[in-house]
């Protein structure tokens, strides 16, 4: 994966209204009125990013992160150079370093895959908001809960799961995030293979064999740029089946 660094660690803030219309979208903000959010646009650092570019300190600076439009993947890279991306954040998403100490041996890089506009609070800001609304402490509380049940399922899925089974659970999680119509999906744009094969720890080649084969099959489809999974249900059995 090309890492092309931005040179600038962030961007001076965006106009008021667009700010705190921006942090609108951040779930866990819900419970802010219009004028507290304004505020709090204020506060914020603004990182704009375009596609390929890293967002400089994330998970090593303890400040927490929001996307506020755009797509951004997480990817971890081993002592040893190997890397395996993590996931892929959308907007309402909000990351960063919460401990005391970034994690070892471990260098998480997040980078935008797409123009991205990411806010960030330092974890003392953090900690004041939280403190101050009982809401917005439960819907962070809430949200990590929710990651935490990703993280395992996906920990599960690399330790018990084939390669064949992690692609056929991954397109299956990319079906139920586009919307499935009439037991279709349709990936736009397609994902690449060597993301696949990035996210689901293993080579590109054997990622594009096994959508070689899923094809053959009739589960898949390429159109243009984009990727049809044309029967899901198939796919939900083709996984059950290597479980």
């Amino acid at each position: 994966m090309s890492m092309a660094e931005s040179p600038f660690p962030f961007a001076s803030a965006p106009a008021p209204s667009v700010a705190w219309q921006g942090l609108r979208g951040v779930s866990w903000l819900d419970s802010l009125s219009d004028e507290k959010l304004a505020v709090l646009a204020g506060q914020c650092r603004w990182h704009r990013l375009e596609a390929g570019q890293v967002l400089l300190g994330a998970y090593t600076d303890r400040r927490i992160y929001m996307l506020i439009n755009g797509q951004l993947s997480v990817a971890g890279h081993s002592v040893s150079g190997r890397a395996m991306i993590v996931g892929y954040l959308g907007p309402g998403f909000f990351f960063g370093s919460f401990a005391a100490q970034p994690p070892r041996n471990v260098a998480v890089e997040v980078q935008a895959t797409e123009a991205s506009l990411v806010a960030s609070l330092s974890n003392a800001e953090l900690e004041a908001l939280i403190m101050s609304d009982v809401q917005v402490m439960r819907a962070v509380i809430q949200r990590l809960n929710e990651l935490t049940g990703v993280l395992a399922r996906r920990v599960v899925s690399l330790g018990t799961l084939s390669v064949r089974g992690r692609l056929q659970a991954q397109l299956l999680e990319r079906a139920e995030a586009v919307g499935i119509d009439d037991d279709e999906a349709l990936l736009s744009p397609a994902p690449r293979q060597s993301d696949l094969a990035l996210m689901l720890g293993t080579s590109r080649e054997e990622v594009a064999r096994e959508m070689s084969r899923l094809t053959r099959l009739g589960l898949l489809q390429r159109e243009g740029r984009n990727l049809r999974i044309c029967r899901v249900d198939g796919l939900r059995v083709l996984l059950e089946e290597t479980r």
